[in-house]
């Protein structure tokens, strides 16, 4: 039975791809934070294969229980998503703007968007080292690239993002000749999902369309695995 672990599961793409998975027979190990958020408790009730774990990415203690957790079920995890984000809350500054830059904030991205993802996999890489796959997966963004970054704002997602794609980069170099393989993906910008699973108004995509690209993705093997690249919810290649 393919195992994996998902980050930041509650709602959104990370639930959509819990679903997508659990629909293929994976047994799904979902990270839990939003206490507001119930639909993966009402999917347990449809997938006996569904294991939500509390998982705050920004706190290694909490990774190391989650870890805990795990192993209490499984010896092995088959592929890794890393999927939780924060996506900067308000008041989001431009360099020198209007509103100050607020670095707690800053730094609160940075222990999500990319010290948590490289803690998921350093703390969980035994799991997948037992696994046949042997496949990490990292959800990362458009405004991640920096040859392709026009915007003057924003400085939490876009720096900690490209942080990620440099995490992965290196990951990738050490872990390659291993066994392991990588996908970096970019989802769009999908809509946010409420705690009755409705999808609010705005952005362009729904989470499931891009879940599915993604799951396409993430479970075939690639005819150029020797290349570690960021591809979007089209298929299309973009530089990073």
């Amino acid at each position: 039975m393919r195992t994996a672990l998902i980050t930041g599961a509650d709602r959104g793409l990370g639930l959509s791809l819990t679903l997508g998975l659990l629909e293929q027979g994976w047994q799904v190990f979902a990270g839990r934070f939003l206490p507001d958020y119930r639909l993966l408790d009402e999917a347990c009730a449809r997938y006996p294969l569904l294991r939500p774990v509390p998982l705050d990415v920004s706190s290694r203690q909490s990774i190391l229980d989650a870890c805990a957790m795990v192993r209490q079920e499984t010896e092995y995890l088959d592929m890794i998503i890393s999927n939780a984000a924060y996506m900067g809350g308000p008041n989001s500054s431009g360099f020198r703007g209007e509103l100050p830059i607020d670095y707690s904030l800053l730094e609160y991205s940075f222990r999500v968007n990319s010290l948590g993802a490289l803690q998921v996999m350093e703390i969980f890489l035994p799991l997948v080292e037992a696994g046949e796959m042997k496949r990490l997966c990292f959800v990362s963004s458009e405004v991640s690239s920096v040859t392709m970054m026009h915007r003057d704002a924003g400085f939490r997602y876009t720096m900690t993002k490209t942080a990620l794609n440099v995490a992965a980069r290196i990951m990738y170099n050490q872990l390659f000749e291993k066994g392991y393989t990588f996908r970096l993906y970019q989802p769009g910008w999908m809509k946010r999902v409420n705690p009755d699973g409705s999808r609010a108004e705005g952005a362009d995509i729904d989470p499931d369309l891009s879940a599915g690209e993604a799951l396409r993705q993430f479970l075939e093997d690639r005819e150029d695995e020797q290349r570690l690249v960021l591809t979007d919810y089209l298929g299309h290649e973009w530089a990073y």
